[in-house]
């Protein structure tokens, strides 16, 4: 009876192996994912308030002016 537990051990133990080495992949796979869509959106949004804060920067500069002396 040993021998056939010992065998369902060392095949349950090589299924948790490859199932742990599946799911650390799946996060690290994720990890990356998550980053680069990040730094894509961090540049998108950072771009796009450049690109407004540039064009409102005539409206704006008189109403910082005006904040300024007073």
């Amino acid at each position: 009876m040993g021998c056939l537990e010992s065998i369902f051990g060392l095949i349950f133990g090589f299924i948790g192996l490859v199932l742990g080495l599946v799911g650390a992949v799946i996060a690290i796979v994720l990890v990356i994912v998550l980053a680069v869509v990040g730094l894509v959106v961090a540049l998108v949004v950072g771009l796009v308030l450049g690109i407004l804060f540039i064009a409102l920067l005539p409206l704006l500069l008189p109403i910082l002016l005006l904040i300024w002396i007073f």
